[in-house]
């Protein structure tokens, strides 16, 4: 399974995120967090898009090539249904999966 990813800015909003959305079912996982100076700035969240944030919800992440794993809390594991979530990456726009990659490691930092 291959799922679209994107990396997103919104000064409006005063975060920035990782954004996979698999277009099959159009499920979402976001990992977001807080610009510098924002609220929360010093920790990443999960979302699906429309739920509420669960702070701290990865708990680890690896990269084997194009395959992103994600190992999350129990309570982000209850909100997309598993505490492991895997899947292939296909960037979106002029990203490459080295970029997406890149932003990921930032934002869990």
């Amino acid at each position: 399974m291959s799922i679209r990813a994107s990396y997103e800015r919104h000064p409006d909003l005063g975060c920035e995120a990782v954004v996979f959305i698999d277009d099959e079912s159009m499920a979402c996982f976001q990992i977001q967090r807080d610009l510098t100076g924002g609220p929360r700035a010093d920790e990443h969240c999960v979302t699906t898009g429309a739920s509420a944030p669960v702070y701290g919800g990865v708990v680890e992440w690896r990269r084997v090539y194009d395959r992103f794993e994600f190992s999350l809390t129990p309570r982000a594991g209850r909100l997309f249904g598993d505490s492991v979530l895997s899947f292939e990456v296909s960037p979106v726009d002029d990203a490459t999966v080295d970029d997406i990659a890149a932003h990921v490691d930032r934002l869990l930092r």
